[in-house]
């Protein structure tokens, strides 16, 4: 499992833990995957830059 499906799974369960609705959730991960800019990036780069603070 690549380092991009690990952080959107692990953002998944987490929105899930907090009783968040599949729509919520789905919102979650299209705006975790609309910050990435993957041009130029290394796979482990893109981790790092993925990690939204929604708190």
């Amino acid at each position: 499992m690549s380092d991009l499906e690990k952080l959107v799974r692990r953002r998944m369960q987490e929105e899930y833990a907090k009783g968040a609705s599949a729509e919520e959730i789905a919102k979650v991960v299209r705006d975790l995957f609309n910050s990435i800019d993957l041009s130029g990036l290394s796979p482990d780069a893109v981790a790092v830059r993925a990690t939204p603070n929604y708190e």
